[in-house]
């Protein structure tokens, strides 16, 4: 089965890239995943729950980044299994981020994914309806994950503002205060 998918994204190719590889942000925005490992540099293990029709597959899944082109590209391949279902895969994924400019990024990505077992077979409709959902579900979470730390940075810079403009106010006031202690004693 092969799936180009993309969807674009309110940041730029390096602020994708950094989300794209950090394993928490991964855990959170992959539907179904329910932790990551990092075993090295471009090796993960995770575990991930996936109900397809009335099966629900455990993975246990192994990633490597096997090339990568920091911030625009980026290639896996991975493979798991899940024993209580009789289930493995194989897949190669390709991802593009490409700057659209005004802290706009496009993310393209094909994935090549062989599924055998008692889940292959599904069938190719029942699978691409999956990985759409999926997909969609992934792209949701990462946007807002994207808005909400957009919105967080947003908040802290005004925070920020408003106390240097409040320790400016606290400044004045003091130094009022010394001049109007300072003019009781007859000093300017």
């Amino acid at each position: 089965m092969e799936l180009e998918k993309n969807i674009t994204l309110p940041a730029s190719p390096a602020d994708v890239w950094a989300l794209l590889l950090d394993p928490e942000v991964m855990r959170q925005c992959v539907p179904g995943m329910e932790s990551v490992e990092v075993i090295g540099p471009t090796e993960y293990r995770a575990h991930i729950k996936v109900k397809i029709s009335f099966i629900t597959a455990k993975f246990k899944i192994r990633t490597l980044i096997v090339d990568q082109d920091e911030p625009y590209y980026l290639k896996t391949e991975g493979s798991g299994d899940d024993a209580s279902v009789a289930s493995s895969f194989r897949q190669t994924s390709e991802m593009f981020l490409d700057d659209l400019g005004d802290e706009q990024t496009r993310m393209r990505i094909t994935v090549r994914v062989e599924l055998l077992g008692r889940l292959g077979a599904f069938g190719l409709n029942v699978m691409k309806t999956k990985a759409d959902r999926m997909w969609d579900e992934f792209g949701e979470n990462l946007l807002r994950l994207l808005q909400s730390s957009s919105t967080e940075e947003a908040g802290a810079a005004v925070a920020e503002e408003a106390c240097s403009q409040a320790g400016g106010v606290g400044q004045e006031a003091d130094k009022q205060r010394k001049w109007w202690r300072g003019w009781g004693k007859g000093q300017p």
